[in-house]
């Protein structure tokens, strides 16, 4: 749990270590498993180009903290980890491979959104020097949403 935010600098640390969390996780633990479970050859490529990113994403994250003078802490992400949950319950109780990538795109989807929405907050209140690396991971989410939304709209087509 997070201390008391009384001044920019605390809400910008705030704000990095819910990222740096939910991009630890993703880098270690979520996508991994994620690319394991897809069928999809063109689904499965996205997600490990986007792996790659994620860890990338975190040293970045990691260099923000230690531009602003602070260890590198990650605060748990109840938001991101209810729908890793979430993904993870239903997806057991789908049979059809195809729909299961499907779903798994959509899960996708939904934490590249969390994690822009992230990034957006935090470039609004981050100095420059902190911020302007993690412009870069903001434009490497955006990419991968609009990846996925394309797959999306194949894979529906395809069915």
């Amino acid at each position: 749990m997070p201390g008391k935010v009384s001044n920019p600098r605390d809400l910008v640390l705030l704000l990095l270590a819910d990222l740096l969390f939910v991009e630890r996780r993703l880098a270690g633990e979520v996508l991994p498993a994620l690319i394991g479970r897809v069928q999809d050859g063109a689904l499965r490529a996205a997600l490990e180009e986007h792996h790659e990113e994620t860890k990338v994403h975190v040293t970045r994250l990691e260099t923000a903290f230690r531009r602003l003078d602070a260890a590198p802490s990650a605060n748990l992400s109840r938001a991101f980890e209810g729908a890793v949950a979430q993904h993870d319950e239903v997806a057991r109780s789908i049979v059809d491979a195809g729909l299961a990538d499907r779903f798994h795109a959509d899960a996708a989807l939904h934490v590249e959104h969390y994690e822009i929405a992230g990034y957006r907050a935090l470039l609004r209140v981050a100095p420059a020097g902190v911020g302007e690396p993690l412009a870069d991971t903001l434009r490497d989410e955006e990419q991968a949403a609009r990846t996925l939304e394309k797959t999306l709209g194949r894979l529906a087509r395809a069915r």
